[in-house]
């Protein structure tokens, strides 16, 4: 088993653990504790950090992944890598802050979002802001070494825990929205403290400068492309967080309170993709650096066939209990319903297109892909101004819906034309087909009166016939011989 299939497997149960835990704090608690206005101010919180956090980085941590095989050599602690990651990060942060202090209220000054956000609950802010980009620099440098599990882990379960935990103590403790942000934003920098513990009792926690080590060429490669990552990066968080922004501005706080909470479920369908792009991100950098053309495919198309295996059952899974899944919010949510469906075909359609943004994003074309995010963010903004008046939080689904396939379709065709990298065969339709007629089957079965048990029956049934066929005809070569492994170990087959 290579070290993409043992890790991105480490990290999907990591991140389906997290989902579980998720699944308490974000169906069960926050929709209970909190109101929907409260909700749309954590969402707005979350939103405008990781804005924040990915402009701070100034496009390093993308370059990095590209460029630090020259930096790797543990006897010399990676030359100073650490240490120069941290200060580019250090001086982006600084440069937001003052950006945002003395421009901002000129800028945004009558947006209500904007004053809400840095003004009410400027502290938290900029605290969660800080600590999400400092756990941005650590867990880069950590994958860069190849243990992409810890990060994973932190972000996806250990993180869901801590807030799950601070929810709880608004029912023990009956503490009030203004005491309970700051318990919040402690549960959420707490996987920083841990990473940073982690590295260093390893001796990786090094900060040593080395500044002396790049030569010309390797300073001007590294600049030239994180001044396009700046770009990309931003334009990828925006993507991201855009929605809920304009939701607020368009349609109000409770609204964007909805869809935070509705839109967790189409979010769990691209959780396994995001372990594969966090190891899968190194592997490829290093097979560019060694011109290895047939590795990259490889990866390519294991990427493309698996995420789409795994993202089809998840998103036939949730949109077949999709009327269960709402007895359990209150009624309310009930708003957000489609919001699921659009969103989570868009997350179908980027885990299908395995890891091309991955393979652009590390090769020499890469200021294409910051082409392609600027490109889409036109879209979506557009597309959400179009269908939010008319179609209310369907339309932002709709809106980002489109913009993911209109994004990845021209990413796949570029990676197709420049390097001749085309991923899809007959496995990938045949997987298609396989899900919707599952998902056609489903119809056929009749709702139980308890909505847990026809939950827990139906998606049972779901999984067994799906994952049935997909290994019977053999449509997934890595799924058959991870199975027939398991079989061998327990005597089941020879």
């Amino acid at each position: 088993m290579g070290l993409i299939q043992k890790q991105t497997i480490k990290g999907t149960i990591y991140s389906y653990l997290g989902v579980a835990v998720g699944f308490v704090t974000t169906v069960v608690l926050r929709p209970r504790c909190l109101s929907t206005d409260e909700n749309g101010v954590l969402g707005l919180l979350l939103a405008y950090s990781s804005v924040i956090a990915q402009l701070s980085s100034l496009g390093f941590q993308t370059a990095s992944m590209r460029f630090f095989p020259y930096f790797r050599n543990a006897e010399k602690n990676n030359h100073g890598f650490l240490f120069l990651s941290s200060l580019v990060s250090a001086v982006g942060f600084l440069l937001c802050w003052l950006f945002i202090a003395f421009g901002g209220e000129a800028l945004w000054g009558s947006n209500a979002g904007f004053q809400l956000v840095f003004k009410q609950y400027g502290p938290v802010l900029w605290g969660l802001s800080f600590f999400l980009q400092f756990f941005g620099v650590l867990d880069n440098y950590n994958r860069a070494l190849y243990d992409t599990v810890t990060g994973t882990a932190l972000r996806e379960f250990y993180q869901k825990l801590f807030v799950a935990l601070s929810m709880t103590l608004i029912l023990v403790f009956t503490l009030n929205f203004q005491q309970f942000i700051y318990v919040w934003l402690f549960a959420n920098i707490l996987p920083t403290l841990i990473i940073a513990i982690k590295l260093g009792r390893e001796n990786r926690l090094d900060f040593t400068s080395e500044l002396s080590f790049p030569n010309k060429a390797l300073i001007k490669g590294m600049v030239s492309i994180s001044s396009f990552a700046i770009i990309s990066g931003f334009t990828t968080a925006v993507i991201q967080y855009i929605d809920k922004i304009m939701i607020n501005n368009l349609l109000g706080l409770s609204e964007t309170g909805i869809y935070d909470i509705t839109i967790y479920f189409a979010a769990v369908i691209a959780m396994p993709s995001r372990a594969m792009y966090r190891i899968a991100g190194t592997i490829i950098a290093d097979r560019w650096k060694e011109r290895d053309m047939n590795g990259i495919l490889s990866i390519y198309r294991k990427s493309c066939i698996n995420q789409l295996l795994i993202g089809l059952l998840l998103f036939i899974g949730i949109w077949a209990n999709i009327d269960n899944v709402f007895h359990i919010l209150p009624a309310e949510y009930i708003e957000g319903k489609y919001v699921v469906l659009f969103v989570g075909l868009g997350s179908l359609f980027d885990m299908a297109t395995g890891v091309n943004g991955v393979i652009l994003g590390t090769s020499k074309y890469f200021r294409f892909d910051t082409y392609f995010f600027v490109a889409l963010i036109g879209i979506i903004i557009g597309a959400n101004y179009l269908f939010i008046p008319k179609y209310g939080l369907t339309g932002a689904a709709m809106a980002a819906a489109s913009g993911t396939f209109l994004f990845n379709f021209f990413r796949y065709l570029f990676v197709w034309f420049k390097f001749g990298l085309q991923p899809f065969n007959y496995r990938n339709a045949a997987v298609l087909l396989v899900g919707l007629i599952v998902l056609a089957l489903n119809y056929l079965l009749p709702a139980l009166p308890n909505f847990i048990i026809d939950i827990i029956i139906r998606s049972g049934l779901i999984t067994v016939i799906y994952l049935f066929v997909i290994y019977w005809f053999h449509l997934s070569p890595e799924m058959n011989e991870l199975v027939n492994g398991k079989l061998k170990q327990i005597g089941l087959k020879k």
